[in-house]
């Protein structure tokens, strides 16, 4: 077992700077960012403003939500390089840097919450979904979406990028049982994504991304993957998400 402390250290190098290309990929390449936008407008679909997300990133997911109506979202940051590109990336947002294990945020302050493939990158998870439901006031909404350790393309994933591998603890089991113990309540839980081959054929640096300005390219790529999906158990899908709802229980 890994120490929290070298798991850290690892991550933090991996993601101390901002990753240029990885935001473009996810915001302005077609094959890609359409199915992006799609994905992250969809899962903040009538959300409680204000929305924060944690581990924002270089700002690719608020920067999908410009133009749709609320308050403007906060993004928590922990790199302080990401967070100042996000703030030049996506000037309809707000970001700010930040620890997802203890935000710099007043309790009971967000309407809403997101958490997207952040939470097998911490050596504490427990903390930042903890963190989350602390800053959630009654009836706000938390959203949270995890890569499924059991996609193959996931497990293709964590073979070829180190600060990757946490996903291995990453199933829909896991993810539930780090929100039972929380005051929240009528938690659901949907797959997405069945074999995302886009994010493979496409990808920046170990794909073909000018592929992704091909029409009929993505167009097969979307058949396939529907069509793995209609005969793959739901459970193998590549994304987790489960959303809840904060009620008025105390923390324990």
């Amino acid at each position: 077992m890994e120490k929290p402390e070298v798991f850290l250290e690892r991550q933090d190098a991996h993601f101390a700077e901002a990753d240029v290309a990885q935001f473009n990929w996810q915001t302005s390449l077609p094959g890609v960012s359409e199915r992006e936008r799609s994905f992250v407008r969809h899962l903040v679909e009538n959300l409680p403003a204000p929305l924060i997300e944690l581990g924002s990133g270089e700002g690719a997911n608020l920067f999908h939500l410009t133009g749709t109506p609320g308050a403007t979202p906060l993004g928590v940051e922990r790199s302080l390089n990401k967070a100042r590109f996000a703030a030049r990336a996506a000037p309809d947002s707000r970001f700010v840097c930040g620890d997802a294990t203890a935000l710099p945020l007043a309790t009971a302050s967000a309407g809403s919450v997101l958490i997207r493939d952040v939470l097998h990158h911490l050596p504490d998870p427990r903390a930042a979904v903890y963190e989350a439901v602390r800053i959630l006031r009654p009836g706000g909404r938390l959203v949270l979406a995890e890569p499924n350790a059991r996609n193959l393309l996931i497990q293709l994933q964590m073979l070829l990028v180190p600060a990757e591998r946490g996903a291995r603890q990453s199933t829909p089991e896991s993810l539930r049982d780090l929100l039972a113990p929380l005051p929240l309540e009528g938690i659901e839980r949907s797959m997405a994504a069945p074999f995302p081959l886009d994010r493979v054929v496409f990808h920046p640096r170990f794909g073909l991304p000018a592929l992704g300005r091909s029409r009929p390219v993505v167009r097969l790529l979307s058949e396939l993957e529907a069509a793995i999906g209609r005969s793959t158990d739901e459970n193998r899908h590549s994304y987790v998400v489960l959303r809840a709802t904060r009620n008025d229980d105390p923390l324990p």
